[in-house]
């Protein structure tokens, strides 16, 4: 079994916790939500790099 990358575990908790306090926030209060337009963007290259290492280290090299 293939080891899951560090930056694909960050990238996922990072999205999952961002998600739940941006829903707690639109619903208990008004116009805080200045600062979830700079926290998505970074797990989400978290994800894409993460992503990318697993993808390369899955391919098989040519001898």
């Amino acid at each position: 079994m293939n080891k899951i990358n560090p930056f694909f575990h960050i990238g996922t908790v990072g999205m999952l916790f961002t998600a739940i306090f941006h829903i707690l926030m639109a619903t208990f209060s008004e116009g805080a939500h200045a600062s979830f337009s700079i926290m998505y963007p970074v797990f989400i290259v978290f994800l894409i790099v993460g992503t990318s290492i697993m993808i390369k280290k899955k391919k098989p090299l040519k001898a």
